[in-house]
C-alpha cells in the first residue's frame, strides 16, 4: 500500500470501528453477547438434545463447537458486513479519486479486529473452565485465521463488485453463507461422518482451517496438505477479488 493511502485507510478503519456501535447502550459489546448467545444455544441444542458428541476425550461440546464458531464469524462476518462497502460510499466514490478496495478492506478489517478481541476472550473463559488448551498451537492457530481473512477479502470484494451490479447479492449472501456454515465442520465432528462423506467434505477449503484450529489447540496432527491447499484458495480468491474490483473500476459510478 503506498503511503499516501495509509492514512486514508487508518481514517477509513477509524471511521467503520467508530461509528459500528454509535448510540447503542452496549455499544462493542454487542459483537461479543450476540455470538455467544448463538454459542449457548447451538451448545444446548446439540449437548441436551441432540445428544451430540465428538472425538475428543477431554473437551466438552461447548468448547468444541467455540473454537470452530468463532474462527468462522471471523470470515462471515467480515463478508456480510462488507457487502455494501461500495454502495454504501457512493457519494465518497464519485467525489475523492482513491483505490476502491480501501473502502472494502476498511471493513473486513474492522470486523476482523473485533471477532479477534471476542475470540481472545472466549479462549481465555475456555482456560478458566479447565479446557485443556495447548499454547503451542497458536502459530498454527494463527495461520488458519490468517487464511480464513484472506479468504474473507477476496469474498468480501467480490460480493462488494456485484452488489453494485446486482442490488440482489445483499440479501442472497446470507443464504450463501449459510449453506456454506453447514457444509464446514463447525457445529460437527468430521470424524464421526462415514469415510466417504468425510472426503468429500474436506473438499471444501473452509474445512482445513477450522480443523487445523482445533487440533492445534488441542496437541493434535495437522493436515498440513489440505491447510496449504486451502491457503492457496484463499490466496486465488483475494487475487479474483481485486482483479474484479479493478475491471469494474471504470464503470461503478455509473451504477452507484
Amino acid at each position: 500500500m503506498k503511503p499516501a493511502y495509509r492514512s486514508v485507510f487508518r481514517e477509513l478503519l477509524r471511521r467503520e470501528l467508530g461509528e459500528r456501535y454509535r448510540g447503542s447502550v452496549l455499544g462493542v459489546l454487542w459483537h461479543l453477547l450476540l455470538p455467544l448467545s448463538q454459542l449457548l444455544v447451538l451448545t444446548w441444542v446439540f449437548s441436551h438434545l441432540l445428544q451430540a458428541r465428538t472425538q475428543f476425550e477431554h473437551l466438552g461440546y461447548g468448547a468444541f463447537l467455540a473454537l470452530g464458531l468463532w474462527p468462522w464469524n471471523l470470515f462471515s462476518n467480515a463478508v456480510s458486513n462488507s457487502v455494501a462497502a461500495l454502495t454504501g460510499n457512493a457519494a465518497l466514490i464519485g467525489k475523492i479519486a482513491l483505490p476502491h478496495h480501501l473502502l472494502v478492506d476498511a471493513k473486513v478489517s474492522a470486523s476482523v479486529l473485533l471477532d479477534l478481541a471476542g475470540f481472545t476472550v472466549v479462549l481465555l473463559v475456555l482456560v478458566f473452565a479447565g479446557t485443556p488448551l495447548k499454547l503451542s498451537g497458536l502459530p498454527v492457530v494463527l495461520l488458519s485465521l490468517a487464511i480464513l481473512c484472506v479468504f474473507a477479502i477476496g469474498f468480501a470484494n467480490i460480493v462488494a463488485v456485484l452488489n453494485v451490479f446486482l442490488r440482489d447479492v445483499a440479501a442472497a449472501i446470507s443464504q450463501i453463507l449459510s449453506l456454506l456454515f453447514f457444509v464446514t465442520p463447525v457445529i460437527y465432528d468430521l470424524a464421526q461422518l462415514p469415510e466417504p462423506l468425510r472426503q468429500a467434505m474436506m473438499l471444501n477449503p473452509f474445512a482445513a482451517p477450522i480443523v487445523a484450529i482445533r487440533h492445534a489447540f488441542l496437541g493434535l496432527p495437522i493436515d498440513w496438505w489440505l491447510l496449504g491447499v486451502s491457503g492457496i484458495v484463499a490466496i486465488a480468491m483475494a487475487y479474483l477479488g481485486y482483479a474484479l474490483l479493478r475491471r469494474a473500476r471504470p464503470h461503478l459510478e455509473d451504477y452507484l
